[in-house]
Formats: C-alpha cells, structure tokens, sequence
C-alpha cells in the first residue's frame, strides 16, 4: 500500500519536473535514457551508494561505471563495485561485486525521427571471487533487455524505460522507469523518477522514487547524487533508503 504522504509528494515533484525542464536518466538515476556519449568520448560515474532495508544495508564503495562512445549512436559499457554488506543477524561481509557487461544502440534519433530510441542489453555475471559463495551476490547470470525511449514537446522531455531480466537462477523480472529533469541554469539540474520492478506474473512489485541533482562544475566533471526509496509501506526486504552519490568524468 502507498504511503499517502510520500505519495502526494513525489507526484507533485513529478508534475513540476515534467511540465518545464529538459529530461535526464542514468546516473543518478535507476532509469535510463537513449543517449550515448559521442564518437570516441568517455564517460566514466565513480560513485558511492547505499541500498538500505529494516534488516539490512548495501553499499557499493565504489562503484566504477565505464561508458565509450563508438559513432554517434553505440555505447559500449563495463560497470563493477566493491559492496559491503551489513545484516542484522550474520554481520559485516565485502568483496567484489557482479560485472555488467552491455551495449546501448540508439536506433532512432529525434531530430530524424521525431522520437529517441534505443534498446539496452546488458550481461551481469559473478566476480572470480568467494561472494557469490559467501552470498555477497546472487549466485548465476541476468541477462537484461531493455528500451529506452525520450521525446520532447516543447519545453517538456519525457523519458522511460521498460525491460526484462532474464534470471538463470531465480524467477525472471520486469523492470519499468520514467524520469525528468529541470534545468535550473545551465550547468544545474534537479532530477526525478519513479522506477520499479515485477515479478514475471506481476503478483509482487516493487516501486521507488528518486529525487536527486547533477551540477557540472566544469565540461568534462560534474557531481551526481540522489535519494529516495520505496512507495510502499516499507516491508523487510523493500528499501527505505537509496543514496547514490558520484563524480562523472567525460573525456
């Protein structure tokens, strides 16, 4: 059941977001977008996160996400962190995190066609460590199939996304997105979205919010952050607080 206040809240936050403003997705945001950074351009996201629950807390110290440009319109990308993860009841543990190898391929561009698109695919498999073994991650692979889609009216850019993850060990999921963005000047954006994920049959769901900035304090660095956490009235397993906080580098 959504809480009703944080409900309110967002959705006002939303309505501003997407009634002036330019769309952003990404980092700092779970949702993203189809852009891509260019013909043999990096964009590297160095990051700290915090994925807290009532039982437990994930952190991701750091997390290093590494984005090249090949043409216009293909992003090549390799992301991987070190967590730390604290239980209640079995304590403090760390090591290597999942790999996420993927290619974005924008296959249709606004001022061509009207609309952005691209579809995502991503390969997220174990580290060559002990985590899968000590239950840092999840044992297996994921394969994740999303589309992005942007488009502007105006003033307004909408941006979503909707996918499926393929689990080799546990049930398979769907993933959903919609973000905005308002500029308020020209190196300061305040930054919104509501994100979830679903079982295969749709009998569980989970769905966030995120608020959060990206300031570039010069063209090729820029400060990403966000917070949020779950709609719901939070549960054992549903986060009631995500942190993402980064540093983007784009050469």
């Amino acid at each position: 059941m959504i809480h009703e206040m944080g409900y309110r809240f967002f959705i006002s936050v939303i309505l501003v977001l997407l009634t002036v403003g330019q769309a952003f997705a990404g980092p700092p945001l779970l949702t993203d977008d189809p852009d891509t950074p260019g013909d043999k351009h990096w964009e590297i996201n160095v990051a700290v996160t915090l994925d807290k629950n009532q039982t437990e807390s994930t952190y991701e110290t750091p997390i290093l996400d590494l984005n090249y440009g090949i043409g216009d319109n293909i992003e090549l990308t390799y992301e991987v962190p070190w967590l730390i993860h604290h239980e209640q009841d079995t304590g403090t543990q760390s090591g290597l995190g999942n790999s996420v190898v993927a290619v974005k391929w924008r296959f249709l561009d606004e001022e061509l066609n009207g609309v952005n698109m691209s579809v995502y695919p991503q390969f997220e498999f174990n580290p060559p460590t002990t985590s899968a073994d000590r239950g840092l991650v999840d044992k297996g692979m994921n394969l994740l199939l999303p589309v992005e889609v942007s488009k502007k009216f105006g003033p307004v850019w909408v941006t979503g996304e909707f996918g499926y993850t393929y689990r080799q060990n546990f049930s398979d999921e769907w993933l959903y997105g919609l973000s905005s963005g308002y500029e308020i000047r020209e190196n300061l954006t305040i930054l919104g979205e509501i994100h979830g994920g679903a079982t295969k049959e749709f009998k569980d769901n989970e769905v966030v919010f995120n608020i959060g900035t990206q300031w570039d304090f010069t063209k090729k660095y820029g400060l990403l952050a966000s917070a949020g956490r779950s709609f719901n009235r939070v549960t054992s397993d549903e986060p009631n607080l995500l942190i993402y906080l980064g540093l983007q580098i784009r050469l």
